[in-house]
């Protein structure tokens, strides 16, 4: 299964790499790969600005402990963050900001993109 994450606003791009430290330094996410996409450079860029993370989830089971990490991180932030969560067609966009507890980030998403 590959699940792409991204982060809306304005401070996204330091969020991502934020976000794709986090998720490389959770034990329970070994077996994931994850890989940084770049946005294309715009006029005047200094480089490229991470703009999603892809993540290839193998075994699928893992899906679960990727959304309970997200939901962590969401958690711990300071910052309004804007989650957008898309595998294949399906995709699921989550305000943290509003969240009563982080484990609202897992369900959404073991809900929209697992049918859990």
């Amino acid at each position: 299964m590959i699940v792409r994450v991204g982060l809306i606003g304005d401070e996204a791009g330091d969020e991502v790499r934020r976000l794709e430290q986090w998720l490389r330094q959770d034990q329970d996410l070994g077996q994931v790969t994850i890989t940084a996409l770049a946005a294309p450079a715009g006029e005047g860029d200094m480089g490229p600005v991470t703009e999603a993370l892809q993540l290839l989830l193998e075994p699928r089971g893992v899906l679960t402990a990727v959304a309970a990490s997200l939901g962590t991180w969401a958690g711990v932030r300071r910052r309004q963050v804007h989650i957008r969560v898309r595998s294949g067609e399906k995709e699921v966009e989550i305000d943290a900001s509003r969240l009563q507890d982080p484990d609202e980030v897992a369900v959404r998403i073991l809900r929209e993109l697992d049918g859990r």
